[in-house]
Order: C-alpha cells, then structure tokens, then sequence
C-alpha cells in the first residue's frame, strides 16, 4: 500500500490553522458531517489520533478530487498531511472513490 504526503507551505499551515480554530465543534459538524462523523468514531473506538490516516481509492486511476490525483490501488495518506477539512470532506462524499478514516493499525490489519 503506497502512502503519499501532501506538500504545503507553513504560511498556508498556519492560517489554515486559525480559520478552523475559529470555528466551534457544533459548525464543524454542520460544515464537514463526515468528517466530524469519521472522527468521532475514531475518537470514541479510542484511536490514537496520531495515526489516524485517510485510506483512498479511487474507481478510475488518477480520478482528482480534493486537489489530489487518486490511484486505483489503496493509498493511506497522514491526516496530519490535510489542513483543510473540505479538502478531506470532499474525498469522503465523492462517489468515485473509497475513501474512510481509519488508523495506521486497522489499515495494516485489513
């Protein structure tokens, strides 16, 4: 399984960063549902968020959703690699693609 990193200047990180602290857990829920559902399974299982990764595939090689070329092949990618939580809600509602959340360690078991 490849694992990919997203590359962002630390400016970007570090607004990005700020916009979301703005932000409240009740309109993150309302902004990024399956993001904010994603996460709190993980949190209630006990996950340690650190290893939290995104597992994607995509139906077609190279479908681009989330300002990422998706291979066909399973890929898990850092969530510590997105700073912007539409770029991770758009992956999971696109049809196109598998995509979940998960752990380093479920991801290796499966």
């Amino acid at each position: 399984m490849a694992k990919q990193s997203i590359k962002r200047t630390d400016d970007q990180a570090k607004g990005e960063d700020l916009a979301l602290m703005s932000i409240g857990a009740d309109e993150f829920q309302k902004r990024f549902p399956r993001t904010f559902a994603a996460l709190s399974k993980l949190e209630d299982e006990g996950a340690d968020p650190r290893k939290a990764v995104l597992r994607v595939s995509a139906k077609a090689a190279g479908f681009r959703r989330g300002g990422i070329s998706h291979p066909a092949e399973q890929t898990d990618r850092p969530l510590s690699d997105f700073r912007d939580p539409a770029q991770l809600e758009a992956i999971l509602a696109e049809p196109a693609l598998a995509a979940s959340i998960t752990t380093a360690e479920a991801a290796d078991a499966e």
